[in-house]
C-alpha cells in the first residue's frame, strides 16, 4: 500500500473542528435562514438554511478533503511541496467561511471583501514560495526557470491584492481578474513551449 501521510491528514482535518464547536454553541441562536454570500460591497445577496450552510456543506467538504488527501498520497503527488501546502486550503477555507457566516448572522460586522482578498493573497504568497521547490530535482533548467517565473507571478499577484485592500472594492476585483488572466496565459505559454521542445 502506498504511503499515506496520516499525520498531516489528521492535523489538517482537525481544523474542521473549530467551526463545528462554534456552530454547536450558537446554533440555537441563529435564524432558520442565513445570509451566506456577500458582494464586494459586503451586501448579502444569497441565503441558505442554517442546516445546509453550517452542517451539510462543511461535512461534504470534510469528506472530500479526506478523499483528496488520500488520493494524492496514493498517486505519489502528496509529497510535492506545493501540493502539501494545498492540502491546507480547504480546511482553512471552510473554517473561515463557516465562522464568518456564523459571526455575521449573529449580528457582527465583518468586511468580507478584505477577508477574502487577504486570504487569497496569503495562498498566492505561500504557493509562490513553494513552487520552485516542486522541480528541485529536475535537470531541465528551463523548466525550473519557468517555475520560478510562475512563482514571481503569484507573489506579485499577492502583493497587488494586498495593496488593493487600501482602495475601493472594484480595485480588488480588477486585480484578481488581471492576475487570473495572466496566470492562465502564462500557463498556456509554458505548456506550448514544453510541447514544442524536442524530446530525447
Amino acid at each position: 500500500m502506498k504511503k499515506i501521510d496520516w499525520k498531516l491528514l489528521l492535523v489538517t482535518s482537525s481544523l474542521f473542528l473549530i467551526p463545528l464547536v462554534l456552530v454547536s454553541l450558537y446554533y440555537g441562536q441563529l435564524p432558520a435562514v442565513l445570509h451566506t454570500h456577500f458582494g464586494a460591497d459586503n451586501v448579502a445577496n444569497q441565503t441558505s438554511s442554517k442546516w445546509m450552510s453550517l452542517i451539510f456543506i462543511p461535512l461534504l467538504a470534510f469528506l472530500f478533503h479526506v478523499f483528496l488527501c488520500i488520493a494524492l498520497d496514493v498517486t505519489k503527488n502528496g509529497q510535492v511541496p506545493v501540493v502539501k501546502v494545498g492540502k491546507w486550503v480547504m480546511p482553512i477555507v471552510m473554517t473561515l467561511v463557516t465562522t464568518s457566516i456564523l459571526l455575521v448572522n449573529l449580528g457582527n460586522e465583518l468586511d468580507i471583501r478584505r477577508l477574502v482578498v487577504a486570504f487569497l493573497a496569503g495562498v498566492y504568497l505561500i504557493m509562490g514560495n513553494y513552487m520552485p521547490k516542486d522541480v528541485a530535482t529536475t535537470t531541465a533548467s528551463q523548466t525550473l526557470a519557468d517555475r520560478k517565473k510562475t512563482a514571481y507571478l503569484f507573489i506579485g499577484g499577492a502583493v497587488a491584492l494586498l495593496l488593493s485592500l487600501f482602495f475601493e472594492p472594484i480595485v480588488s476585483i480588477v486585480v484578481l481578474i488581471v492576475f487570473t488572466i495572466s496566470a492562465i496565459v502564462w500557463s498556456m505559454y509554458c505548456g506550448y513551449k514544453g510541447y514544442k521542445m524536442p524530446h530525447h
